[in-house]
């Protein structure tokens, strides 16, 4: 029994911080890709999908979808050719 309630108190540590962990990586990612998009010609059809898909990943932080966010921010990322940097 006790080892059953170390697993459980093992696996409820890790999950919430990996949540935690992808909520504060969120913005990072959304605004390093707000900067390169701005820098960037702003008619350009990758540059609107990349900045789209900015939005979407920010609405996604905002309802606590992080690993979406995540996800929706990196292919914005790729769309605009930057390297997605990577917290430390």
């Amino acid at each position: 029994m006790r080892k059953l309630m170390a697993l459980i108190a093992v696996v409820v540590v890790v999950a919430f911080t990996s949540g935690v962990a992808l909520a504060s990586t969120c913005p990072v990612l959304i605004k390093q890709g707000k900067e390169a998009a701005a820098k960037m010609k702003a008619d350009d059809p990758k540059v609107k999908q990349a900045t789209a898909k900015l939005a979407e990943a920010q609405k996604l932080h905002d309802a606590g979808k992080h690993a979406d966010s995540v996800k929706t921010a990196n292919e914005a990322l790729t769309l605009l050719g930057v390297k997605k940097e990577e917290k430390k």
